[in-house]
């Protein structure tokens, strides 16, 4: 790493550990960072005692040692790299490590959110709209937690790219099930973090979570929320940023639905469709598409390195009971899928998005899964 990275990184540690010191430097010098010599930065963060500098230049060094033998990277607000949006925050994070492809953050980004507890119907809707966004060429952005966001990633992952946010360091198995998912995204996307390798999943490290998702994205989109879900934070720091926030309605019959369309009634856009998020955003829906070659490439090339997964479907024994629920008169839902295979609901949720999206499996108007018998 060059001098100027690694001081680079030395201030980003010496932020995480002194956050308001170094905020009070940036008031005092807005856009200086980090054009200044490390000694001048922490001198202006009131970090200025002895052996400062040589203290966090050491840190540095290690944590970059680190990150190398992990085979994480690390951008800053000066970095080419850095997402551009993010980068035009008042405060944007002075550090992120990531894992995979960090030129997905320059791709157009929306974030899907919603409950950790969602039903099958809101997962299945959220994993619909990741996938059809995908398939225009939106990268969709989202927080890695169970429910909305996992099945958010898991449809974008079946048409193109996405971007997964961790409110811990990206070495944490944070969801413990959550493993695979991470692998595919860092091959298939990225997975970023303001915080550094070790830094286990706290409470408070979700809202500031929160606030880098929300700044990567042009806008925001609420799947399923109550009135007290943490997607509400994200949707507020959305406008707050000037992004545009939407929201998906649902069942008026329980709370599950109730913070979106509370989003709804002050003001946030209603969609159903991709295509909605698109007129939203103001983007043809080819356009996302057409703003690179490689991107297109890139996610026209996801389905193929997966070509073969539809065929491996089923020939285990869980599999056999899958094939044998779905091909009795008038198929299965979802949620007696789950109940009657007894497999992990957001896993089974992508195979059927997959196997859907490949024309190996179909659903009728009430939602049903019904495979054509020809695919089997």
């Amino acid at each position: 790493m060059s001098a100027p990275s690694l001081d680079a990184l030395a201030l980003g540690l010496a932020a995480a550990a002194q956050p308001a010191c170094i905020a009070r430097m940036l008031r005092a010098a807005p856009g200086l960072w980090p054009t200044l010599p490390l000694a001048d930065s922490l001198e202006a963060a009131g970090l200025h005692g002895p052996g400062a500098v040589a203290h966090w230049r050491a840190e540095a060094g290690r944590m970059a040692a680190r990150a190398a033998t992990l085979g994480y990277g690390l951008i800053w607000p000066d970095h080419d790299l850095y997402p551009p949006l993010l980068g035009s925050l008042v405060d944007p994070p002075l550090l992120l490590w990531t894992r995979g492809d960090v030129a997905t953050l320059h791709a157009p980004i929306v974030a899907i959110v919603g409950s950790r507890r969602a039903t099958a119907s809101g997962r299945e809707v959220a994993g619909q709209l990741a996938a059809d966004l995908a398939a225009a060429g939106v990268v969709v952005a989202s927080g890695f937690a169970q429910g909305i966001d996992a099945a958010a990633h898991r449809g974008a992952l079946t048409r193109g790219r996405s971007v997964a946010v961790l409110g811990c360091g990206l070495d944490q198995s944070y969801p413990r099930d959550h493993a695979p998912l991470a692998d595919h995204l860092a091959r298939q996307g990225v997975l970023i973090s303001e915080f550094a390798p070790g830094t286990p999943p706290l409470a408070h490290h979700f809202p500031l979570r929160n606030r880098v998702l929300a700044g990567l994205a042009s806008g925001v989109v609420v799947v399923q929320a109550a009135l007290r879900s943490g997607s509400l934070i994200t949707a507020r720091l959305a406008l707050e940023q000037g992004r545009d926030v939407m929201a998906v309605p649902g069942d008026v019959r329980t709370g599950a639905h109730a913070g979106a369309h509370a989003l709804i009634r002050d003001g946030a856009r209603l969609v159903e469709t991709a295509a909605d998020v698109l007129d939203q955003l103001g983007w043809d829906r080819g356009v996302a598409v057409a703003t690179s070659g490689a991107d297109q490439t890139h996610a026209s090339g996801a389905r193929d390195d997966r070509s073969d997964e539809p065929a491996t479907f089923g020939r285990g024994p869980d599999g056999a009971s899958l094939r044998a629920l779905l091909a009795r008169e008038g198929g299965a839902t979802l949620d007696e899928l789950i109940s009657e295979t007894g497999r992990n609901s957001s896993d089974l949720l992508g195979e059927l998005l997959d196997l859907e999206l490949a024309g190996l499996l179909a659903r009728d108007a009430a939602g049903r899964f019904l495979p054509p018998e020809r695919k089997w």
